[in-house]
């Protein structure tokens, strides 16, 4: 592993987003906006639970021009290793249809706000924030990155579709068309008796056509 690679290790495992986890935000031109708590689970996976492998404080909130800023201090790994503070800030009384309204979590979603912009900067959802999301192609491909995967048939189920398919006679270029996978290994393993009895069908055919010629 190269030195650059090496400092890189967090960033790279952390970087790309699960599209299921964001939304798009007609304000202040457009945005893509990410789940801060998935954002704290991801942090969680990486790290360790919240408190024991990193975590964060607030400094003392300030309050100005309708604004409430929150400083926030992120730690990881160990509680000297921090950076820090990024300052979180909201609206006190944002402007909705009825007009100006108090809103008393500003102070949490100014602390949420830091949070979000110290993680940006270990490198979690770093695709969003170089605006990858702008390109529907790439939502597309994160999509199926990170769409469930079918469970696949094991070792052993492979071994004997193949040695019906041989005994049958079977085309296996056919049979991955009729099940579209690409090879054996990936046919979803809830497709494995159908599979097997289609074989078995298949073989009980080969077998019985020899008795029919002789009779």
């Amino acid at each position: 592993m190269t030195e650059t690679n090496a400092n890189l290790r967090i960033w790279n495992a952390v970087e790309k987003t699960d599209p299921a986890h964001t939304k798009k935000v007609n304000q202040r031109g457009g945005f893509t906006a990410i789940s801060a708590h998935y954002q704290i689970m991801r942090a969680t996976e990486v790290f360790g639970p919240v408190g024991i492998g990193w975590g964060y404080t607030n400094g003392d909130p300030v309050f100005t021009d309708g604004l409430v800023i929150v400083p926030v201090t992120i730690w990881h790994g160990d509680r000297s290793n921090t950076f820090g503070p990024l300052y979180g800030s909201a609206e006190m009384k944002p402007v909705s249809k009825a007009g100006p309204k108090l809103d008393s979590d500003a102070p949490k979603k100014a602390s949420t706000d830091g949070l979000t912009k110290g993680l940006s900067q270990l490198g979690f959802n770093a695709d969003v924030f170089l605006g990858k999301f702008d390109d529907n192609k790439y939502i597309a491909a994160m999509t199926d990155e990170f769409a469930p995967k079918a469970d696949v048939i094991d070792d052993h189920q492979r071994a004997h579709l193949m040695t019906l398919a041989e005994q049958a006679g079977a085309d296996m270029r056919g049979f991955c068309t009729f099940y579209k996978i690409g090879a054996l290994p990936e046919l979803p393993a809830d497709r494995y008796e159908h599979a097997k009895g289609m074989l078995e069908k298949k073989l009980a055919a080969k077998n019985a056509a020899p008795q029919q010629e002789a009779a």
